[in-house]
């Protein structure tokens, strides 16, 4: 049977035998815990209900419900409960055993029997289940969870969930479940998980059956003293000052918490002291409060923020008994209810219940499936029960039944295929139709692919809307395609065009990024960003400071193939500096950092930037999907464009109450009677001002038009006044802010402190980019820091920030020591140490002894790898003979290093030092400021984020290669002590070998890793696969642990946000006005909607995109105020196409203007001069009028005219990056032209330079030094609207012969260029293009030819010569101003009597700054000259004249102010010092003290040094630097340092190269203070069959095949490797070679490839003579291919056989002297040869007996010298495990019987050490510590001068001591140091998991040599 057939089954049993019994349930309260009393029960109903019992003979048995009581669950320690006690009683603890759960008799349920309250005054009851059935009833229970056990199928990183259980199912569920917890964590939605300790771990008692979960700052519930005081070390634990008791959830509590708003339900409710821990706890709740619970809970479910703290709420129930037990106790309790208000009560908590089931499935469909579906069956049954009496529940709870039964029924279909694994997923969401809330919004394969075409609509701007269902799917739509369209245009053509384009990055809506690499996480207080680096070799034409790309909030995408895949992010964080570097800061999406599991370190992404602004679409789109279509507001203007406009709300019946007391002293009059405002002299307005004043404050929706400089921020400013002198109409109890809504943070600041003027209090400033210092104290930042706020914090608000930000911390410690350990992987090779889990143990055991070179674990992988600076002279395997692949690898290497960065001035324009700039407003840093809403410093964070990994990375990498250092220190050193010298190229290709390495894929599998058992026999691409397997599978495990983590920390994150966000909703319920930018209007929306501002006023509302309008407002919006001009700038949109044919950039302003909705436009402005009015009026705006302040503007100084246009034909500059442009003619002549104005006497901060490109921003910053120019504005247009200055110079740049003129055709763009000037105005560009290309241009041209306001040419007037003008059209003719005037002299008379010689200035016409150049005309007092400037200042005389020097009576040249006495005499002194050298100092100093005269001082050792006089003393004690020079045994000097030997007994090892021929016939590569080791090259021997694969030092495998030398006359019958047992054949050879020509060669043997007529000059060369014979027959050697006449030859090789001298040596080509290894003829006299030198080889060697013998030996010696073990343990050890080595030769074998007896004779000397007072003790100590460092240093071999220098030591020490003794016989230490036994040594030294290895090794190694020797 099915086991949901078996669930139903067994409760429609339950629910008969329920109505059946007719007794009612009595409640048992399980042991120790508190009772809870209803009120309208008695303990004498209860007795009678006892009697009642007792009497139809039924046992007081809970129900199946109930079972759980006695035996309770162990609860958590920190959750404070009193059943701790029990908890650990029944958890089956070592002290206190209980019975299975399942036994029903005996003594102990007795005992338990008679510790339940005998009455629980329960209201109503139903008859018990007799034991039989219950028994029956839990083992079908048990069997049907078993069996849901068995067919699901869960995600292993998942917690199993279980049903309601039984009382055996929960005593087992309840000594296991914190374990599987521990282990175990679902991948969903998951809150705050509180039961963690201190380090996030789970706290493990000694038990496993008591462990716990621990929850941060949970206080204890009140319980009896027995159990506090159980419980007292876990409530220490954590403790924390002043920690307010828990609240316990009462009637009182509840109420109190109905009468709070759903958010601060949810807030309060989540905090540790709201006591909903306890309460869900207990299993014997009363009804009424868990009534009231449920009801308060779904209060909370439509609450749109604190989303996070209601999944938090909602999974803390999901694991409390209170879903299991409590909650179906009290659904199945209405069946016995007989009272018509009981069932009426039933329906309406019947509803609640099934909200918080749908609420608990959808959030966690997976985990909380087993518990809904029975609670779903149980509901169905009382609904079925409520019906059959006359009950019927109401129509809503019956569908929300229905839904909750169709979901369970979805997910049991899920859960039948495998499907339903985690709570990741969402299920529920069906798209219904086309509707536009469910249709994602981030791109998906779908848009990408274009898989549909996409449904959008246009804008309706000339009729109404019908309906608001199509106004909002219209909008969204609309928006999405926005951004969504470059990204899919953008990814189609990149997949259609050629990789020669693509790397050219052609491609325009989209920018290319390639080699993208996901490096690591970084944890913030935002949440987890990832750094992401990309290649810049093809961005080196990016200028970044200025560039658009990848600014805060883009959208990118990185695939790694085709896109069929993709991960989504957002740039989090930029900098110039990093992005120069290729590093970028990215927040992945919640699916994409799901997927990031599967991303390898050296995995390489395409990454493409969409150029839309992802983050402002994605909080409107987010915004749009929760708005209803009946939440918005003005509805019937908005959606159906009406024209009469209602008066707001608040103020019908108050408009008799108005004030306007800020415009004038008008009180309590009726607003809408116009006739009795004040007059416009009294309001200080002019006509369209008071009426739009008028409009502002009596309509719902005002629409204000405000041309520019008509005072739309004064009229703003002046309505905000009004409205908060008239608070108290339309203020609410709650508080309901005004909102005020800027497009820029700047024009934000400038409103907000306009309004600060009036209000003092009650503004708050939400978002983090103001550069206001007046606002700086009313920022949310700010206000949230007030320590009067901070006091006034709810209880339960302020606990909950201590436990969320030790949660973060612990958190983020672990995920960036993850993320260290993930991304060393892929900066190098890791360290043993951390590989070691991942290894195979005989994998790991053969890399810990397998080396020759270093058996420490530490460094042996290096060596393994082969990547040590060392590792071809200490190892050499047969079987990696491969330095041929070696040497093939490929090197190059597709990830950017550092050095691939190129110059970084590359990346910079040319014009110096920023410091030496102007400071020009960039409009990426302004974009990228508007963006940036959040207040926290990212850059500070992420710098903290990165300090902290710094000091963990170096601790995993074995090999670094970001380092240029060798990879270790002792791997820098040779066998001797000498240094290895690692080149950079060495080091380079070490890298790069290793880079490759690690970007290959191919890995070994697990099967053929299992079957390889000496991982020394591998090749070296084998071994790279069998690393990348270890790799792969650390990097695995790591990632999942990362992404575990970075669930539960973006959970804290996200509670802690709405923690603040709670915060600053309280903030802004006591403020009157609030200031948000669009952008955080959209980031912001549902803090909005919390606040439900009643008043909206929206400035610049003709820039704002619509859909960003109406996400800012509520449902509570009852005015809207939009100030703007849709006449100047309008909405930007992303794709043209929509922006103009779909009229996505129409803004509402515009709209609802178009639509004819009444609004005012502003007549009158108050800014331009009148001829600059004209540029606009009448052009672009039909009437524009001039107040008198415009006309009373001074004339601009030094210029003909007020306004002018400058003409010229002059190209423009193509950039390369994006699509901008510049023109260096442009840039040159207005940067003079600005200049020119300021030496006419203008402020800098008076002159405004605007540009219509950004290109042109640069060109100017690069061209006006900082020193001429600090103050001056320069910016591009787009980013100056609102603003204005007294002079404004414009740089058009666009000219082309195409014609082309950008967006100079927009008139919105024009009238904000030409509206920006107060008093003059002045422009330069092609206006020929432009005004044959744009009527309106022609237009404006038009006009200022009639006036003469345009020409080539600008005719510049000198001030001070009226009538000297120059005229100047380029850069060059500046030259006739050079200093503002003219080139007349100006010739002023100065004070001091010279003339001015500069040219004409206007500025500075006093000349009281002006510096006279002339020659200074002043004089001493004896008459000397000043020969400084005319403007410095004189000071002393410096005229030297002739003094007698008092004193000393020598004439110097004295300055003319400096007295005599007071001068220091020059001449050399002659006095004489104490050292007899004469004093170097002046006549006038002191004489010196420490004579610095060098001297030569010879030294004790013989040597001289030159030193300084006063410097002997301290010579003495310094060390000899000289060379020792002493002859060595070798007859080479002692190349050492003298100091280095005086200090030892013996001379260093010689390290002169040796290059002594080896039998091989190789020199020796070794140094001549060492034995020649075996030669590691490459064997030479080789046959017919094949060539050795050895090294040449080891024994060559003797060839077992026949032998092939045959011809027709004879044939060698022995083995190849044996001497031939045939003679050399003699007959000619009769084959035929290519060239057609008889061969030259003998019968038998290879022919030879030289031709007789061919190749004549090389064969008849005379070597022997006789070579020149026809006759004579040749042979070839086959090793080096000389050929040679054989008769001679012959006879050579016999004399060379007949030479005993070198019978141990090959024969040698008599041209080349290359050994000869193979030749037929020659074969035998080879072969006896090499045979002669593999014995030698046998003998060097050794042989496997002796080799085996010769372990077995020196093994022996150790175990028997203990002085060894106890004195020298690691050394011991060391020399141990190097005894272990597989491939041990005798030559290493003697070196190490060296070590052992020279060191157990220096272990023997310690032993008497131990008898000496500690100071002779410890002077003896530092001389056998000379000793040993000696002995054990790496060497291959001891020198004869080194053992006998060691030997005379030893025996010097021994004598030493002995003759101590015989002086000193009563001076022996009586309590001399015990050493520590090396038993307890041991595991320290090598762990203990080593160590017993190597302890059973070596057990049965003595075992078997035990049995060899017997």
């Amino acid at each position: 049977m099915d086991c949901d057939q078996q669930l139903l089954s067994m409760l429609s049993k339950l629910m008969r035998e329920t109505k059946g019994a007719g007794s009612q349930v009595q409640k048992v309260q399980p042991p120790g815990s508190q009772v809870r009393r209803p009120h309208h029960s008695t303990s004498k109903q209860a007795s009678q209900q006892h009697s009642k019992d007792q009497k139809s003979g039924n046992k007081q048995t809970p129900m199946a419900f109930k079972a759980v009581e006695s035996h309770p669950k162990p609860a958590n320690k920190a959750h404070n409960h009193p059943s701790v006690h029990h908890a650990h009683q029944a958890s089956g603890g070592a002290r206190n055993q209980r019975k299975p759960p399942h036994s029903t008799s005996g003594p102990k349920q007795a005992q338990e029997e008679s510790v339940r309250p005998k009455s629980a005054g329960a209201k109503g009851g139903q008859q018990l289940r007799p034991p039989q059935q219950q028994f029956k009833h839990v083992q079908m229970r048990s069997q049907t969870i078993c069996a849901k056990d068995r067919i699901k199928h869960r995600d292993q990183s998942e917690p199993r969930r279980r049903m309601p259980m039984a009382m055996s199912d929960v005593a087992r569920e309840s000594s296991t479940m914190n374990g599987i917890q521990k282990q175990q964590r679902p991948r969903g939605r998951q809150p705050f998980q509180q039961g963690k300790g201190k380090n996030d771990f789970p706290i493990r008692s000694e038990n496993d059956s008591q462990q716990h979960h621990q929850r941060p700052w949970t206080p204890w519930k009140r319980g009896n003293a027995h159990q506090r005081q159980d419980t007292k070390p876990a409530a220490k634990e954590f403790s924390k000052p002043n920690q307010p008791e828990p609240a316990t959830l009462d009637e009182e509590e509840f109420m109190q918490l109905e009468a709070m708003a759903p958010v601060d339900i949810v807030m309060k409710l989540a905090s540790p002291i709201s006591g909903l821990i306890e309460f869900l706890k207990e299993e014997n709740t009363e009804k009424n409060l868990i009534a009231s619970f449920l009801k308060i809970l779904s209060a909370t479910f439509n609450c749109k923020s604190n989303q996070h703290s209601l999944h938090y709420l909602l999974e803390l129930i999901k694991k409390s008994m209170f879903l299991k037990i409590t909650l179906p106790k009290f659904i199945m309790s209405a069946l016995t209810e007989v009272l018509p208000e009981a069932h009426l009560e039933t329906s309406r908590y019947l509803g609640y219940t099934l909200k918080l089931l749908c609420q608990l499935i959808t959030v966690y469909p997976a985990s909380a499936f087993v518990e809904v579906s029975l609670l779903a069956t149980l509901v169905q049954s009382t609904s079925n029960h409520m019906q059959s009496i006359g009950f019927p529940v109401s129509e809503e709870t019956g569908k929300s039944l229905e839904n909750l039964h169709q979901m369970v029924a979805f997910l049991q279909e899920r859960q039948k295929y495998g499907n339903l694994k985690s709570d990741t997923y969402t299920y529920f969401v069906k798209p219904e139709g086309n509707e536009f809330r469910h249709i994602s919004i981030y791109p998906t394969y779908a848009d990408v692919h274009l898989i549909d075409k996409p449904f959008v609509r246009p804008n309706i701007i000339n009729e109404e809307y019908p309906d608001t269902a199509t106004y909002l799917d219209i909008q969204f739509r609309l928006l999405r395609e926005d951004f969504v369209r470059p990204l899919r245009e953008g990814i189609s053509n990149l997949l259609s065009c050629n990789q020669k384009d693509l790397r050219k990055g052609k491609t325009d809506d989209i920018r290319i990024y390639f080699d993208a690499q996901v490096l690591g996480p970084l944890c913030t207080h935002t949440g987890v960003y990832y750094r992401v680096r990309f290649n810049v070799k093809q961005l080196k034409f990016v200028q970044w400071e200025s560039s658009k790309r990848l600014l805060y909030g883009s959208l990118l995408c990185l695939s790694k193939d085709n896109f069929e895949t993709m991960l989504f992010a957002t740039v989090a964080h930029r900098t110039v500096r990093e992005l120069m570097k290729g590093i970028i800061h990215l927040s992945f999406t919640e699916d994409s950092r799901l997927d990031l599991v599967d991303v390898k370190p050296t995995d390489s992404f395409l990454m493409v930037e969409t150029i839309a602004y992802f983050e402002a679409y994605r909080h409107v789109l987010e915004g749009f999907k929760q708005i209803r279509d009946d939440e918005i507001p003005f509805q019937k203007y908005i959606v159906h464009c009406q024209t009469n406009i209602a008066e707001p709300k608040y103020l019908k019946g108050t408009s008799q109450n108005y004030t306007l007391e800020p415009l004038s002293r008008s009180n309590n009059f009726n607003v809408f009677d116009f006739a009795k405002w004040p007059s416009k002299e009294r309001l200080k307005l002019d006509e369209s001002q008071i009426q739009a004043v008028q409009t502002a404050l009596t309509k719902e929706l005002a629409i204000i038009q405000g041309p520019p400089g008509t005072g739309k921020t004064f009229l703003g400013l002046k309505i905000v006044s009004v409205l908060l002198s008239n608070i108290n109409i339309w203020k609410s109890a709650t508080g309901s802010p005004i909102l005020v809504v800027c497009y820029t943070n700047h024009a934000l600041d400038q409103f907000l402190e306009g309004i600060h003027t009036f209000l003092g209090t009650g503004l708050v400033r939400v978002g983090g980019r103001s550069d206001s210092k007046i606002l700086a104290d009313f920022t949310m930042h700010a206000l949230r820091k007030q320590p009067a706020f901070r006091r006034n914090l709810p209880k339960y608000m302020k606990c909950m920030y201590p436990a969320l930000i030790e949660g973060r911390e612990e958190i983020e410690l672990k995920i960036e020591s993850l993320a260290v350990y993930l991304e060393a992987s892929a900066k190098g090779v890791l360290k043993l140490g951390i590989l070691s889990e991942y290894i195979q143990p005989n994998h790991l055991k053969s890399l810990q002894v397998g080396s020759q070179y270093n058996p420490s674990k530490r460094y042996d992988i290096l060596e393994w790898l082969k990547l040590t600076s060392a590792h071809t002279f200490y190892f050499a395997s047969k079987a990696t003979q491969q330095q041929s692949k070696e040497d093939d690898w490929d090197e190059t290497a597709s990830s950017v290093t550092e050095g691939d960065l190129g110059n970084l001035s590359d990346l910079i324009d040319e014009g110096g030092d920023d410091d030496e700039l102007i400071k020009v407003t960039v409009e990426a840093e302004l974009i990228q400021a508007e963006r940036m809403v959040d207040e926290d410093d990212l850059q500070k964070q992420i710098q903290n984020a990165r300090a902290r990994r710094a000091a963990l990375e170096k601790q995993f990498l074995a090999l670094n290669l970001n380092e240029d250092a060798p990879p270790l220190k002792s791997q820098s050193k040779n066998q001797d002590g000498g240094e290895w010298q690692v080149s950079k190229e060495s080091m380079a290709k070490m890298k790069r070998k290793t880079k490759h390495q690690l970007q290959l894929t191919d890995i070994m599998s697990e099967d053929e890793a299992t079957k390889r058992v000496n991982i020394w026999d591998l090749d070296m691409v084998d071994r790279w696969r069998l690393y990348r397997l270890w790799l792969s599978k650390y990097q695995v495990k790591i990632k999942h642990e990362i992404l575990k983590y970075e669930q539960e920390y973006q959970e804290i994150v996200n509670r802690l946000a709405e923690l603040r966000t709670q915060e600053e909703i309280m903030i802004l319920r006591q403020s009157k006005v609030v200031g948000m930018t669009t952008t955080g209007a959209a980031k912001f929306r549902n803090l909005l909607q919390d606040i439900q501002p009643k008043i909206v006023i929206v400035e610049e509302a003709a820039e704002v995109l619509e859909a960003h309008i109406i996400t800012t407002l509520s449902s509570a919006c009852e005015h809207l105020i939009l100030i703007g001009d849709h006449q100047q700038l309008r909405p930007s949109a992303t794709v043209y196409e929509l922006a103009r044919k779909f009229n996505l950039e129409v803004s509402l302003f515009e709209r609802l203007i178009r639509m004819e909705v009444p609004f005012v436009r502003l007549d009158y402005q108050h800014r331009m001069r009148p001829e600059i009015a004209k540029l606009i009026t009448p052009h672009i705006y039909d009437k524009l009028k001039n107040t008198e302040s415009v006309k009373k503007y001074e004339n601009i100084k030094g210029i003909s005219t007020n306004l002018y246009f400058i003409e010229h034909q002059e190209p423009e500059d193509n950039i390369k990056e994006g699509k901008s442009y510049q023109n260096s003619h442009e840039a040159h002549f207005v940067k003079l032209l600005c200049e020119y104005f300021i030496q006419q006497e203008y402020h800098p901060s008076q002159i405004t330079i605007l540009t219509t490109y950004s290109g042109q921003l640069f060109c100017l910053r690069n061209v006006m030094p900082k020193r001429i120019f600090d103050g001056v504005k320069v910016c591009v247009v787009d980013k100056y609207q609102g603003e204005e200055n007294d002079i404004v110079i414009l740089s058009l740049v666009r000219s082309n012969k195409q014609g082309v003129v950008g967006f100079l055709r927009i008139p919105n763009r024009v009238c904000v260029a030409l509206s920006r000037a107060k008093k003059g105005f002045y422009c330069i560009g092609n206006m020929a293009m432009l005004a044959k290309q744009v009527p309106l241009w022609a237009n404006i041209v038009g006009t200022l030819r009639e006036n003469n306001q345009i020409g080539p040419s600008l005719r510049l007037c000198c001030q001070n010569h009226p009538g000297t003008d120059a005229l100047v059209s380029t850069a060059e003719d500046f030259s006739q101003v050079p200093k503002g005037g003219c080139l007349v002299p100006c010739e002023f008379s100065l004070p001091c009597g010279h003339k001015c010689t500069l040219p004409c200035h206007p500025f500075d016409p006093e000349h009281i700054e002006y510096r006279c150049p002339g020659p200074c005309q002043n004089k001493c007092k004896v008459g000397h000259p000043c020969h400084k400037a005319c403007w410095q200042i004189c000071g002393d005389c410096t005229v030297k004249v002739e003094q007698v020097i008092p004193g000393c009576g020598h004439r110097q040249q004295v300055p003319c102010c400096v007295d005599p006495w007071r001068f220091c005499c020059q001449e050399p002194c002659e006095k004489t010092l104490d050292c007899s050298h004469r004093c170097l100092r002046c006549c006038g100093d002191s004489c010196t003290e420490k004579c610095p005269s060098r001297v030569e001082m010879a030294l004790p050792c013989g040597h001289t040094r030159m030193i300084k006089c006063h410097q002997r003393e301290e010579a003495e004690a310094e060390p000899c630097l000289a060379n020792c020079g002493a002859p060595l045994s070798c007859d080479h000097p002692c190349a050492a340092r003298c100091f280095e030997c005086s200090a030892l007994p013996f001379h260093a090892v010689c390290p002169v190269s040796c290059a002594h021929p080896l039998p091989c016939s190789h020199p020796c590569k070794g140094i001549c203070g060492v034995a020649c080791p075996p030669c590691a090259q490459p064997c030479g021997n080789c046959c017919p069959h094949g060539r050795c694969p050895g090294s040449c030092g080891q024994p060559c495998q003797p060839c077992q095949r026949p032998c092939t030398w045959a011809c027709p006359h004879a044939k060698c019958t022995r083995l190849c490797h044996e001497a031939c047992d045939r003679a050399p054949c003699d007959q000619p050879c009769h084959l035929t070679l290519d060239c057609g020509h008889p061969c030259i060669g003998l019968c038998g043997e290879p022919c030879p490839d030289k031709c007789r007529v061919c190749h004549v000059e090389e064969v008849t060369e005379i070597f022997f003579g006789g070579e020149d014979d026809p006759e004579t027959r040749f042979l070839q050697l086959q090793d080096c291919r000389h050929i040679f006449a054989v008769k001679e030859f012959d006879t050579l090789m016999q004399q060379s056989e007949a030479d005993e001298s070198s019978a141990s040596e090959l024969p040698l080509c008599p041209k080349c002297s290359a050994p000869i290894h193979n030749n037929v003829r020659y074969g035998t006299l080879i072969k006896n040869v090499l045979a002669k030198i593999e014995r030698l080889k046998v003998k060097i060697v050794g042989d496997e007996e002796e080799v085996r013998c010769r372990r077995v030996c020196l093994e022996n010696f150790l175990e028997e010298k203990e002085e060894l073990n106890e004195y020298y343990p690691r050394e011991t050890l060391d020399l141990q495990f190097q005894l272990q080595e597989s491939n041990i030769s005798l030559h290493k074998l003697t070196t190490l019987g060296h070590k052992i007896n020279l060191l157990s004779k220096v272990a023997n000397l310690k032993s008497k050490e131990r008898e000496l007072v500690s100071y002779r003790r410890k002077m003896m100590q530092e001389e056998i510590d000379l000793l040993v460092e000696k002995i054990t240093k790496k060497r291959s071999q001891f020198t004869s001068p080194e053992l006998g220098d060691i030997e005379r030591e030893i025996t010097t020490l021994k004598q030493q001591n002995k003759l101590y003794f015989i002086q000193n016989p009563k001076k022996r230490d009586p309590f001399p140091p015990a050493p520590q036994p090396f038993f307890k040594l041991l595991p320290s030294l090598t762990g203990d998991a080593t160590y017993k290895a190597w302890k059973e090794e070596r057990i049965n190694r003595l075992k078997s040599k035990s049995a060899d020797l017997i």
